[in-house]
């Protein structure tokens, strides 16, 4: 196992060796100043359902073939509501996310006897944030981070409309930490949008000249002030962004032909194309992190029980994300970690190692086709140890080989209105009294962005 994680690393490290397409060079490329707010309101909802007869016999009506309705239903629906604030200068980039959810679960069914109903409401309040300082510009840098969740989860089951088991549960977990790194991530969405705008413009033969690096270097930074500033009112913001944009193609001496072509083609990749968010560069870093979780659980019973644990978990990571060209980029991810137990308390956490060691290894692609749609696809190894929590019995000390596919895809509507859609399919060679795990996921869904 050992060998095969070395193996991956070293693949890992030659892929990201490889050169990337020359069309463009983003070697001299820095991000300026960067300000960024998101506020976005996400809806899901699925469910599935059948209904079936069945002839049988009634041995208590002599025989009587009769027939019997069995049916089943279950529904899953979430409400999130998101916040991203980032903030780069060259001597500081902080980072913050918070997420407020709340999900609702539903089952009913019935046979020839029973009607059976669960319902599962929950609440979950995410807080992580970091700040990295750094003391030589793009190179060395420490770090300070934080993470906070909470859940809440509420269910109730019925048999014949009578309530038959209630479970209520809350989960803390809290953890602050430092760590120290080398290495800068790009932020080079805005180039990429100023190149493709730029690109579109002189295959329309609107541009009277050749582009420099010069040229879409400008371009780009123009674009990233812009993006910095607030505005109330949408229509204000595109009138000024693009006079803005239109005043600096001039400047440049760029234009060629000032016609409807230029302004419609300008208007539409700026204002309605979907550029995610795309990074450059290479990071190693290593972090040190106290944590504390709590876990509550009450039964129908009033029987109550309650958990802590404290431990001090430590990580290595590298990661690297290499723009390919336009349309692709690729990303590597390898990383060790380790968390030690100080203390634990309750029923939950008895079976708890006192270390537990885990390895990740992660390598996808992006793919961009146009200005309104993108694709991801990643495929993920972890090596960690068998963890039950509250086991009905002793716990086998195993090491969990699992690979997981990912699949990710966004379809822009609106500069506020996307779809987005993912697949997940997990293979784990061992679990808790399994074997041969196979698990697969799928979620469609809107993406309403407030601001």
């Amino acid at each position: 196992m050992k060998r095969s994680l070395l193996m991956l690393c070293i693949l890992g490290a030659s892929l990201a060796a490889s050169s990337q397409d020359k069309s463009f060079d983003l070697s001299n490329y820095k991000f300026p100043d960067y300000k960024r707010h998101e506020l976005e309101f996400n809806f899901n909802s699925s469910g599935n359902g059948r209904k079936y007869t069945t002839d049988s016999p009634d041995y208590l009506n002599n025989g009587v073939i009769t027939n019997y309705v069995s049916s089943y239903y279950y529904s899953q629906s979430s409400v999130v509501l998101n916040y991203n604030y980032n903030y780069l200068t060259r001597k500081r980039i902080d980072f913050l996310h918070s997420s407020i959810s709340g999900n609702y679960n539903y089952s009913s069914s019935s046979d020839i006897t029973d009607k059976l109903k669960d319902s599962s409401p929950g609440f979950d309040l995410t807080l992580n944030g970091s700040r990295a300082l750094y003391l030589t510009e793009n190179k060395f840098f420490l770090e300070g981070m934080s993470d906070l969740s909470y859940n809440q989860n509420n269910s109730k089951s019925y048999v014949n409309n009578l309530l038959q088991t209630k479970y209520f549960s809350t989960n803390i977990d809290l953890s602050i930490g430092v760590g120290i790194g080398k290495g800068r991530m790009e932020m080079v969405s805005d180039l990429w949008q100023a190149y493709y705008i730029l690109e579109k413009l002189k295959k329309q033969k609107s541009l009277s000249k050749e582009l420099t690096n010069d040229n879409v270097y400008d371009f780009a930074y123009l674009a990233s002030r812009l993006k910095n500033k607030r505005f109330f009112d949408a229509r204000l913001r595109e009138i000024a962004e693009l006079q803005s944009l239109d005043s600096l193609l001039h400047k440049q001496g760029l234009i060629a032909n000032n016609d409807i072509a230029y302004f419609t083609t300008l208007n539409d990749y700026w204002s309605y194309g979907n550029f995610q968010d795309r990074q450059s560069g290479r990071v190693l870093k290593f972090w040190l992190s106290p944590e504390y979780a709590r876990q509550y659980n009450k039964t129908s019973g009033n029987t109550s029980l309650l958990s802590y644990k404290t431990s001090l978990s430590s990580n290595i990571s590298y990661t690297c994300t290499k723009q390919l060209n336009l349309y692709w980029e690729r990303h590597i991810y390898l990383s060790i970690s380790n968390e030690s137990v100080l203390d634990t308390t309750g029923r939950n956490y008895n079976s708890y190692p006192k270390n537990n060691f885990s390895s990740n290894v992660k390598f996808g692609y992006g793919f961009f086709p146009d200005s309104r749609t993108s694709i991801s696809a990643s495929l993920q190894y972890t090596l960690e140890k068998l963890i039950v929590v509250n086991p009905a019995g002793d716990v086998p000390k195993e090491w969990l080989n699992r690979i997981y596919f990912n699949l990710t895809g966004y379809y822009y509507l609106s500069p506020q209105l996307q779809i987005t859609g993912s697949f997940y399919l997990t293979y784990s060679d061992k679990d808790y009294k399994m074997t041969n795990n196979l698990f697969t996921q799928y979620n469609l869904g809107l993406r309403y962005a407030i601001f």
